[in-house]
This record gives structure tokens, C-alpha cells and sequence, in this order.
């Protein structure tokens, strides 16, 4: 099982293209759809602390569960499985139904112990999602990091609670949101 500890921030494309030039490729940039699962719709991860969901990354498709232990930290456990489909087959069979979608491309940079995720989230911008488990000196060069970078503003929410605000308070944001959904699990 692996622990994941991670910290996000919205970007503008000047702090977006200095992470790039300042830091080393890690993976190339690939397209990723993550498509949320459960048997509350947006309220599910406040009624049951996890999170289910099936990933295409690429070629490669998974399905996952993860749950917070705390704040900006996650268990997670994943499964090698053969399509999108199977994976909304198999978690619809134990009562959960898609209620979210993430639709971005991610690219991976490494800085110091620190793995950055550049992502380009349609429908809500550029995000640099830090991940810092892996660094034995993990506070001090995530400040050194966001200090070198000009990173300011407070971390954001997951994308998801992001795009729960927004679903709630914006018709168009709504209507749209629906029918991609609707168009990737049918």
C-alpha cells in the first residue's frame, strides 16, 4: 500500500513554464481520465472516507481506492484491469455510480525529493500538484520549491472538491460537466 503526501496549486503560465525549465523531466506529459465512483454521488467521500475511482493513464487503465488518513495524506491501492468500461461494470455491481470525472494531461517533473505534477485539468486550468513522501528533508524543500517558483496563494482543494463548487454554483459549468461525463461511460 502506498502513502501518498501531497500539497496543489493553481498556476498561471509563466509560474507553469519556469517549474518546467527549473526542474527534470521525470515522465512525459500523457493524457489521463479519472472517473469517480460511489453510492452517494459528491457526497460520498464525506459519508464513507473513500475515494473509488477508474484511471486511464495512457494505454494502461486502473482501478483504485483511496482513503485519507489526513489532511494532504492518502493510502492508495491500485489494480491493473483491462478497460474503462470494466472497471464502471465492476464498481457499478457493488451499487456505486460515476458521479465525477477528471479529464487532464499530467506531466512529471522531479525537483530535490520532490515529485511535480503539471496539470492541465480541462474546464479548470493549470494546477502543480507537489507530491513529497519520498524526501527526508520533505518541509524544507517544498518551501525552497514554492519560494524558487514564486508559488503563492494558499494550496487548493482536491480537483474534485473544486469541481463540486463549481458544479454547484455555475449552470453552464453544470451542463457541461454532465454531458462529458455522460459521453465517457456510455
Amino acid at each position: 500500500m502506498e502513502i501518498e503526501k501531497e500539497v496543489r496549486y493553481i498556476v498561471d503560465n509563466k509560474v507553469w513554464q519556469s517549474v518546467i525549465d527549473g526542474t527534470t523531466e521525470y515522465k512525459p506529459q500523457e493524457h489521463m481520465i479519472d472517473i469517480t465512483m460511489g453510492k452517494y454521488g459528491f457526497e460520498s467521500f464525506a459519508k464513507t472516507g473513500l475515494v473509488f475511482r477508474v484511471r486511464q493513464k495512457g494505454q494502461k487503465t486502473t482501478l483504485e481506492i483511496k482513503k485519507r488518513v489526513q489532511d494532504r495524506e492518502w493510502q492508495e491501492e491500485s489494480i491493473v484491469i483491462d478497460s474503462v468500461e470494466r472497471g464502471v461494470s465492476y464498481l457499478s455491481l457493488a451499487g456505486l455510480s460515476p458521479y465525477l470525472y477528471i479529464d487532464r494531461t499530467r506531466e512529471v517533473r522531479r525537483y530535490k525529493g520532490l515529485k511535480i505534477f503539471l496539470d492541465d485539468v480541462k474546464m479548470l486550468g493549470k494546477y502543480l500538484e507537489i507530491e513529497y513522501q519520498e524526501s527526508d528533508q520533505a518541509e524544507d524543500e517544498l518551501r525552497e520549491f514554492l519560494q524558487k517558483f514564486d508559488i503563492t496563494g494558499d494550496p487548493q482543494p482536491l480537483y474534485g472538491d473544486i469541481i463540486i463548487a463549481k458544479y454547484r454554483n455555475d449552470q453552464s459549468f453544470k451542463s457541461e460537466f454532465d454531458k462529458k461525463l455522460q459521453s465517457l461511460i456510455s
